[in-house]
């Protein structure tokens, strides 16, 4: 190298980088997609809030005391979510698991969106067998650190599961715990609602 030319500019190093983070993109877009959720782990046990307000589809007042008394596969979500778009299809298969039929388990999708709008939108055309809602206003037994959030809720109105993060949802396992837990149900003693 002559003392008058210019050194040369790490263009290597630049191209290396971006090839890094469009790998990283990539994989976060089309990886390998949501895996089995870790429901040995249990839940907490908690009461499920069921006085918790939601809106439909039609921005009517809706609550999850509607729900009251059976299993119900709680998902919280939003359509800005890849991770929470990943797994809805697993969800779907899901709802319609043959061995779930005639059980009393509902499947909840609560979007976390600004607007039924978009909710609406993102769903045209897609004849998936779950209640949707949405609401801006987690109650407390529901918050937490990002979505995919996922609640299994016993008839007995505790949470038996719950998962933070996409996963794959109509495996065995998830299959297995809302058998048991709709058998359960089943011969929970019949309460009077006040």
């Amino acid at each position: 190298m002559s003392p008058t030319s210019e050194p040369r500019s790490p263009h290597w190093l630049l191209i290396a980088i971006g090839f890094c983070v469009l790998w990283v993109v990539l994989l976060s877009i089309f990886g390998p997609g949501p895996s089995a959720p870790r429901l040995d782990s249990g839940g907490s046990g908690q009461p499920a809030d069921f006085a918790w307000k939601m809106l439909d589809l039609q921005d009517r007042p809706a609550s999850l005391a509607a729900y009251r008394g059976k299993t119900v596969f709680l998902n919280i979500w939003a359509t800005w979510c890849p991770p929470c778009i990943a797994e809805m299809p697993s969800i779907a298969r899901l709802a319609e698991e043959p061995r779930l039929k005639d059980r009393s388990i509902a499947f909840v999708c609560v979007s976390v969106d600004d607007t039924t709008d978009i909710v609406r939108s993102f769903l045209q055309g897609r004849s998936w067998k779950m209640d949707f809602f949405r609401s801006q206003d987690l109650p407390g037994v529901f918050q937490t650190a990002g979505i995919p959030a996922t609640f299994i809720i016993g008839p007995d109105g505790r949470i038996a599961a719950s998962e933070v993060g996409s996963a794959s949802w109509d495996g065995p396992e998830t299959i297995a715990l809302l058998e048991k837990l709709s058998a359960e149900g089943a011969r929970l003693p019949e309460k009077k609602l006040d």
